[in-house]
């Protein structure tokens, strides 16, 4: 289910435009380039990302990550690792509230796993899988490469792996002179340069409590990466009450912070990525000041009685065009 979309009828030029749309990384993505090196482009990209997916899901036995779960330790290939760092960089940043070694909560709940019946696990499975969720016990040796991990805890790194495709894909596309290109990797979008004719593109950002194709706001960007969570991607309802995928690592439970939907707007597709669900579990107050004291990132918070906050940066980018929506 798409966070983001691009908003048809922006303007862009259909000449010279090459568009293929695959599934990978457990999404549908859509590139989109414009110009002679936009083909060459899209395939390398595509390639790039299943190389990425090869190495880094949890889901495919032989992976890096796998590997390194089922071991407790494993020498990783450089861009391997140099995301493990970042992950748990990005987890000291926002002390814990994002956590790539989740998933032991996300095999719990179900949410991670294929043929798995979601539902509300004991409250002493839930402390027992709690307990293996701890960044600061990711043992990282530059020199080897190696990373390490005590028994009975898992890395996953499905928060940020999209948003480092993206920014991989992004690479490969100006590698190859491409100017103008929008890269949709299941809502994690990367806008590079305007859009054709000039002028920003337009990004639809999708209302949290109504249907896929619905926005309620759009986001005029260029050149940025636009990366949304929210509580309706993968959920499910038990006595009337929302338990979705995104875990506040202090709890174990799906993060209650009040926060429905949070848009990060940066350069850095991998650091948006990680950094959305940071602001998701944090709650408006404190997910806002994790924003505001970092350069060249943008915020846009929207909570459950529909009240929309934004960082500075993106006051003038933003509209509104929900009635039920308001900002704040």
């Amino acid at each position: 289910m798409l966070a983001a979309a691009v908003l048809a009828g922006c303007g862009s030029a259909a000449q010279d435009k090459t568009s293929q749309t695959r599934f990978a990384l457990g999404t549908v993505i859509t590139l989109t380039g414009y110009g002679a090196g936009a083909s060459d482009a899209v395939e390398s990209a595509f390639l790039r990302i299943q190389q990425i997916e090869n190495e880094m899901s949890v889901r495919i036995a032989d992976s890096e990550i796998a590997v390194l779960n089922k071991n407790g330790g494993n020498t990783l290939s450089k861009d391997v690792y140099e995301l493990v760092k970042k992950a748990v960089d990005i987890a000291q940043r926002s002390d814990g509230a994002f956590d790539p070694t989740v998933l032991p909560l996300a095999l719990l709940w179900g949410f991670d796993t294929d043929g798995v019946k979601q539902a509300v696990p004991a409250p002493d499975k839930i402390e027992k899988a709690r307990a293996l969720v701890d960044y600061k016990k990711v043992g990282l040796d530059d020199k080897s490469r190696k990373a390490t991990l005590p028994r009975g805890m898992g890395i996953d790194l499905g928060g940020i792996a999209k948003g480092y495709a993206a920014d991989e894909a992004r690479r490969i596309f100006r590698e190859q002179g491409v100017k103008n290109a929008l890269l949709d990797l299941g809502g994690n979008i990367v806008a590079l340069g305007e859009r054709p004719g000039g002028g920003a593109w337009r990004i639809g950002i999708r209302d949290p409590r109504e249907g896929e194709g619905t926005y309620y706001a759009v986001l005029n960007v260029t050149d940025r990466a636009v990366v949304t969570s929210g509580d309706y991607e993968r959920y499910f309802i038990k006595n009337g009450k929302r338990y979705h995928h995104i875990f506040d690592p202090a709890t174990g439970y799906p993060s209650e912070s009040g926060v429905i939907s949070a848009t990060i707007v940066a350069d850095d597709s991998t650091l948006a990525d990680g950094l959305s669900t940071a602001v998701f579990v944090l709650g408006v107050e404190k997910g806002l000041a994790l924003i505001n004291a970092m350069d060249g990132v943008d915020a846009l918070i929207v909570t459950s009685d529909r009240k929309v906050y934004a960082t500075n940066g993106l006051k003038d980018a933003v509209e509104i065009v929900s009635g039920e929506y308001a900002l704040q």
